[in-house]
């Protein structure tokens, strides 16, 4: 089959000429959105096989069928790379053990923000991109050019035939709902929006500005999770917890007046998703907790977290896996001597004093860019 892919290639470049020879630019994507991955010579889309949620889960294609396992979020990591992320299972697109191999595989990991899960994303003209991986500089194809449902997907010398270009479709909320009141995910619940959007009633809940007074869209009793959920502008107070709760693919378009308050002591863990856009803090923490941001993006704000001013209560924050950037402050910012950080395998450009009077931090694998 690979010497029909050097007849193919040769008969492809003299059809086209010197077009994939134009195009280097890095290409642009909102990190709010979600995107389906589409072959240019099957037809097929980018999935991660089975629904796995399991590292190392096996991406192929398949006939376009919409499900979360062939949507991808496109995450800027700085330096003209992305990470591709499953809305699925969160975890990333890596080339398999950092191979360099042509043909080695392309399956997903724990995101962790390696340079075997960044990616490239490069203009190849007509609609279409490259995708090249940052480690091994080869380009993400459909192996043996199949047109199979489980086609395999690897990795490739960039050579640019059209079983290495790929359309990136944005995948818009399934449906906008208008909230009234706050959604109470009462304790135990799963509240799973399925790629909804929900926007507050500015008459009735907040328009999203700096009023403190503003209700929030949902309110997480102890033991409660919110998945899968766009909060759109108005996003009012967005979200309020109390107790041990579970955030996960939650996407703020807009911040509103916080994205997320912790209202009572807890452990609340932040998985995947991002927020945008906001005038002051993206998370506000009143009580003591332990705030847990796992595979986060967020970007352009005041800070990232804010512990209640005035209060000397002990808050545990743990970042990991995480993109912030762009807050005009600080990430984390507090009053309390006995709050700390823990932050893994994030990277971050342009966060200000990064931490603001916090006395206890330790990081690791962390990158600037």
């Amino acid at each position: 089959m690979r010497a029909k892919l050097t007849i193919m290639l040769a008969f492809t470049l003299f059809l086209i000429g010197g077009l994939f020879a134009e195009s280097a630019e890095a290409a642009t994507f909102d990190p709010s959105k979600s995107y389906k991955i589409i072959n240019r010579f099957s037809g097929k889309a980018l999935e991660v096989y089975d629904w796995s949620t399991s590292d190392g889960g096996n991406i192929v294609q398949y006939d376009d069928h919409g499900g979360l396992n062939q949507q991808w979020r496109m995450i800027d990591v700085g330096e003209g790379y992305h990470k591709i992320v499953n809305l699925h299972s969160m975890k990333a697109m890596e080339v398999h053990n950092w191979s360099t191999d042509d043909g080695a595989n392309v399956s997903q990991w724990y995101d962790w923000n390696a340079a075997s899960q960044q990616w490239a994303v490069e203009d190849a003209g007509n609609g279409y991109f490259k995708i090249i991986n940052r480690h091994s500089g080869k380009a993400l194809e459909v192996f043996d050019w199949s047109t199979a449902n489980g086609g395999n997907v690897v990795q490739w010398n960039d050579w640019g035939g059209e079983s290495q270009q790929w359309r990136i479709v944005e995948v818009p909320p399934s449906d906008t709902i208008t909230v009234n009141e706050t959604i109470v995910v009462e304790a135990g619940e799963t509240f799973d929006g399925q790629g909804r959007r929900y926007v507050a009633n500015p008459d009735t809940i907040g328009d999203g500005g700096q009023s403190e007074s503003q209700d929030s869209i949902f309110k997480l009793e102890d033991g409660a999770t919110l998945k899968n959920v766009v909060i759109g502008d108005p996003a009012a107070d967005g979200v309020h917890t109390y107790g041990d709760v579970l955030v996960q693919n939650v996407v703020w378009e807009d911040i509103g007046e916080d994205a997320l308050t912790i209202k009572d002591e807890g452990h609340v863990t932040l998985r995947g998703g991002m927020a945008q856009n906001g005038s002051d803090k993206v998370f506000q923490v009143n009580a003591p907790s332990t705030f847990e941001i796992v595979n986060f993006t967020a970007r352009n704000a005041g800070k990232m977290i804010r512990q209640n001013g005035g209060s000397t209560f002990k808050t545990s924050i743990i970042i990991d896996g995480s993109v912030i950037t762009d807050m005009n402050e600080a990430i984390f910012r507090t009053d309390s001597d006995s709050s700390e950080v823990t932050m893994t395998n994030t990277r971050y450009s342009d966060v200000g004093r990064k931490w603001y009077n916090v006395e206890n931090v330790s990081e690791s694998g962390n990158y600037e860019f």
